[in-house]
């Protein structure tokens, strides 16, 4: 028996995705606290689920092995158990009950647990209950892989590990086989079920309460362009917080960004006339744009793959990638530099080396606009997107 590491890998990325929207979506004063909470937790779990993998692919018995791999398996099961109650509040003090609520299989889970409470946690005291139901106490004294030159005389078949174990009303030790296909990989088979329950019950509430979120209204501003840009951005943030990046540096500084809010830097910029007559085109699809994500944000349908897709064009400038990822310096500079004197490869300026690909980019940009020079290098960097949408529409 095997399980299946890419489809863990699959459902893990999944559950992160939901979980993270349904901490975005949690009004409640501890939000912040259960989202930082949940994503180390599925970080732990993640890393946990690696270590599984690596042990399989190493394929040494040991007892020091099998240690490392009920550990790990724990963690998981620890982490599904800990998000479940953050979201969900089911309680922790009846672990059989939780149990039962956060797994698809209660009693691959629990046989689990007595496992590794033997060897982890309290082999000299570990309570369980058995197949009749009743309560048994079992001490561990010893566990190591299978020697079939000396335990096959105890151990009628082969298997993977022995235990060696003891009962308190007993004066003399007996022996259980442990097999990894048949007492581990089950355990891992149903935590990937169970990371897709975790994940269908998530999502089950983020229905919820985005459905509450549409009955309410959008409150904007529509007086100018910069209020309703400013007012969709503070909506943007209520409803999907992480679509929101707020940034604070070591000086002070501090950096607010969305694709919404990046949109007032188009509305400040003024060109010359012939400049700006081509640039209100390019404004005007931006406009729609946001129009588009208001109705997205009303119905609760944001997406932050769905906007601003015409600002690209593979094929404008198409020997020219690299100089077109080097705009970015335009637009993190807040000076006027374009200048007509030689820069070299030597420059340590960004802005200056974001000017010299610029001006390798004008005979592309002027195809399409025509260039103002005399305006910031934002301003520069307004034009050269402009020029990319307008080479998508004719």
């Amino acid at each position: 028996m095997e399980f299946n590491y890419d489809l863990w890998h699959e459902r893990h990325n999944e559950c992160v995705e939901s979980v993270q929207r349904l901490c975005d979506l949690d009004i409640s004063k501890v939000a912040l606290q259960h989202s930082v909470k949940c994503n180390s937790t599925l970080c732990v779990m993640k890393n946990a689920m690696l270590d599984i993998h690596s042990y399989f692919e190493r394929n040494v018995k040991s007892a020091a092995e099998l240690c490392f791999l009920i550990r790990n398996i724990d963690v998981i099961v620890t982490g599904i158990l800990d998000i479940n109650n953050l979201l969900f509040g089911i309680g922790l003090n009846k672990p059989e009950k939780a149990i039962e609520r956060c797994f698809t299989d209660k009693g691959i889970i629990c046989r689990f647990r007595t496992l590794r409470s033997m060897i982890l946690a309290h082999p000299v005291d570990t309570f369980f209950k058995n197949d009749s139901g009743e309560s048994e106490t079992i001490y561990l004294e010893d566990f190591h892989p299978f020697n079939p030159t000396i335990d096959a005389f105890i151990i009628k078949e082969k298997c993977d590990y022995v235990k060696v174990m003891c009962k308190p009303e007993s004066h003399s030790s007996f022996f259980e086989p442990l097999l990894i296909d048949k007492d581990i990989i089950p355990v891992i088979n149903t935590l990937i079920a169970s990371i897709e329950l975790l994940t269908q019950n998530t999502k089950k509430q983020i229905l919820l309460s985005e459905s509450n979120f549409s009955k309410q209204p959008l409150v904007l501003s529509k007086d100018s362009m910069r209020n309703y840009i400013i007012s969709l951005d503070k909506e943007l943030e209520r409803r999907y917080p992480s679509a929101i990046e707020n940034i604070e540096y070591a000086n002070g500084a501090s950096e607010h960004y969305s694709i919404v809010y990046q949109c007032l830097m188009y509305f400040d910029m003024n060109f010359a006339k012939e400049t700006q007559a081509k640039y209100e085109l390019f404004l005007e699809y931006i406009k729609g744009e946001l129009r588009k994500i208001e109705d997205d944000l009303r119905q609760m349908t944001f997406n932050e793959d769905n906007y601003f897709g015409l600002l690209y064009n593979y094929n404008f400038a198409p020997t020219m990638s690299y100089e077109k990822t080097k705009m970015e310096y335009l637009l993190k500079s807040d000076d006027t530099s374009y200048t007509e004197e030689f820069i070299g490869n030597d420059t340590i300026s960004n802005k200056l080396w974001g000017i010299r690909c610029f001006r390798l980019l004008m005979p592309y940009i002027s195809k399409y606009i025509p260039v103002d020079k005399s305006v910031s290098d934002k301003g520069l960097y307004c034009q050269f997107l402009a020029a990319e949408y307008l080479s998508n529409i004719v």
